[in-house]
């Protein structure tokens, strides 16, 4: 039991990095609390830029005060890094780890059950010989 947790350790840690990492391009929202100073808000906005190919946007993030200053959120994205991850990674990574532990449980009854048939074939197989 220990192996499959370990096991599924491995396998839902770095899929969940990968979901907090990535959750603010999908929610900006997210990243508000972390990114913008207190009094401001958020907004983010895709635009299609002279770049970009057809259909592809980039999104641009700014926090803006009540008087409509804009300031530039390049400079606290190291904040979000550390304080985001601290608080999302859990909601990526403990559902991830939970399906893993089922998933591979049942693998491994299932290994169990086809070990323990084989045996039980192979020997009424030596019987008759």
């Amino acid at each position: 039991m220990v192996l499959l947790l370990a096991f599924a350790i491995l396998l839902a840690a770095p899929i969940a990095c990968i979901a907090t990492a990535t959750a603010p391009m999908h929610s900006p929202e997210l990243a508000e609390p972390f990114i913008c100073p207190p009094g401001t808000r958020l907004v983010a906005e895709w635009y299609q830029a002279s770049w970009n190919h057809p259909g592809e946007k980039t999104l641009s993030v700014v926090c803006e005060d009540a008087q409509g200053h804009v300031s530039a959120t390049l400079p606290q994205d190291s904040n979000f890094w550390f304080g985001g991850m601290r608080v999302y990674f859990p909601y990526a990574f403990i559902p991830l780890l939970g399906i893993g532990v089922v998933v591979l449980a049942v693998l491994n009854a299932l290994g169990v059950a086809i070990g323990q048939a084989w045996k039980k074939l192979t020997k009424a197989n030596q019987a008759y010989s």
